[in-house]
């Protein structure tokens, strides 16, 4: 049975995509109607908070969905082709690390430590790429280690025998294996120290740079997001709240939750006073009804009490705010 086509002019198209999960509390809006289309060779930055959201949109596009899901719907369209209408088997074979692959939060420490590196980062060739010749696939693994900086001594190595950072490369290396159009990477740099994270970064924009992947990077740190992003999306309480090229982003925030953010960054080239987010984010199972970030907002509106629209700048960026809104 043949994919669905729909006709788009980008990479990655996503309409619409909630995900919700059931818990004993209540249903939990993870992810609550989130747009955004991506270019081949670009790189969107999805930041915000700790629990807003970032990880569970990961998860929706790459559809590692655990047991308790509630609400999973929308639209994913990769190359002109309707990811949802696809089977769960179908996107296993076809799609997961072939097509949209993922550098997991941790991922050094998702690494088998009984199996040698070499046979792990194979693995996505040997199983969705059929190359049933493992000399071919371990070439390749050898040329990706390369690439990635990694010597070629460490390829019959246990992952305890790496340290920390050669084992986070190692698992960039697994997501890139295969080719795949798209990589998702959650937090690639979080529990490492300062110099390499830097590495990290370093070496992702040289692969960027060299191979043209398009990456998501999904992150905390707007400082780590400045190093590879093309775009910048700020996503809160699960909903996406401003989308930008990175420039104007990091230049003239919009939406009073970005500019927030920015303030509370501290920079090398000039003194300011650091600010803070009052308040804390809503609970995402019975989050407001109008504005999510209005009880935390120094700009808060009698309007803000509905759902603020999504609206489109002349500059391109798009703002989910009453402030930006000929309604207002």
């Amino acid at each position: 049975m043949a994919v669905e086509t729909v006709q788009t002019e980008h990479l990655l198209s996503i309409r619409n995509l909630s995900l919700h999960f059931k818990t004993r509390s209540g249903i939990v809006q993870a992810v609550d109607d989130v747009s955004f289309d991506l270019d081949t060779g670009r790189t969107l930055a999805i930041i915000g908070e700790s629990g807003c959201g970032k990880s569970s949109l990961a998860k929706a596009i790459l559809r590692l969905l655990p047991r308790n899901v509630k609400t999973y719907k929308g639209s994913v369209v990769l190359d002109g082709a309707d990811l949802m209408k696809l089977s769960n088997e179908r996107y296993r074979r076809e799609v997961r690390w072939v097509k949209v692959s993922m550098v997991p939060q941790a991922a050094m420490n998702s690494l088998n430590p009984v199996i040698k590196v070499q046979q792990q980062v194979a693995e996505p060739l040997l199983v969705h790429r059929r190359q049933r010749r493992s000399r071919e696939a371990y070439q390749k693994v050898r040329e990706m280690f390369g690439k990635l900086g990694l010597p070629t001594d460490f390829l019959n190595r246990y992952a305890f025998e790496l340290s920390g950072g050669m084992r986070q490369r190692a698992a960039i290396a697994m997501a890139l294996i295969a080719d795949p159009q798209v990589v998702l990477l959650d937090e690639p740099t979080s529990a490492l120290d300062l110099l390499t994270q830097a590495n990290i970064m370093n070496v992702l924009k040289r692969i960027k740079n060299e191979l043209g992947i398009t990456f998501i990077l999904i992150t905390h740190d707007i400082g780590t997001a400045s190093e590879l992003a093309d775009d910048v999306a700020v996503i809160y309480a699960g909903q996406l709240v401003e989308i930008a090229d990175a420039s104007l982003f990091y230049d003239t925030p919009l939406h009073p939750y970005s500019q927030k953010l920015m303030a509370s960054v501290p920079t090398l080239r000039q003194e300011k006073k650091l600010e803070f987010i009052p308040g804390q984010p809503p609970s995402l199972i019975n989050p407001p009804q109008g504005c999510r970030f209005a009880e935390r907002c120094e700009k808060r509106m009698e309007i803000c009490s509905q759902a603020p629209p999504t609206v489109k700048m002349p500059d391109g960026r798009t703002v989910k705010c009453w402030l930006y809104s000929s309604g207002e």
